[in-house]
């Protein structure tokens, strides 16, 4: 994994990923289940991934086959410390997003959290560690945020 810029507030990510899209979206998912009921099996990561029990079968294959997954046959799927720490770094790449989105660019809450999920899947490390730093700055220059939100205002509504 590349070193983690010391000013950067999220954790920088290997340029050639093994994992796409998708399958980080079922680490999310898988993730949220763990936090929210402590175990999780395949019906119920189809269930909240709105895909087939098969289609979340083969996922969880393919994520078990990267080692970021447990799962015994009829079991429950659980993360391994390296899943865990997609799960924990995809986190806080969707939050320097919407922070980015609804504080900065003031889009509505649902708007900014629909597009920080596309959008955290997509972006460079550099993209999303240079955002966060200038959603940072401007949260801490009350005058630049002020000037900031005038100009957004006279330009009208985003959504």
């Amino acid at each position: 994994m590349k070193k983690q810029s010391p000013k950067s507030p999220i954790p920088a990510r290997e340029t050639n990923r093994t994992t796409s899209p998708s399958m980080e979206q079922y680490i999310e998912t898988i993730a949220h289940l763990l936090t929210k009921d402590k175990v999780c099996s395949i019906s119920d990561i189809a269930n909240e991934a709105q895909v087939s029990r098969p289609a979340a079968s083969r996922a969880i294959r393919d994520l078990a086959g990267k080692k970021l997954v447990e799962h015994r046959a009829y079991g429950y799927v659980d993360l391994t410390p390296q899943g865990q720490s997609l799960a924990d770094e995809l986190t806080l790449r969707h939050e320097s997003l919407f922070r980015f989105l609804h504080g900065v660019l003031q889009f509505d809450e649902d708007h900014a959290d629909e597009e920080a999920c596309r959008l955290e899947h997509q972006l460079d490390d550099a993209i999303v560690g240079r955002l966060a730093m200038l959603t940072e700055l401007i949260e801490k220059d009350a005058d630049l945020k002020a000037r900031w939100e005038r100009l957004l205002k006279r330009r009208g509504p985003a959504r």
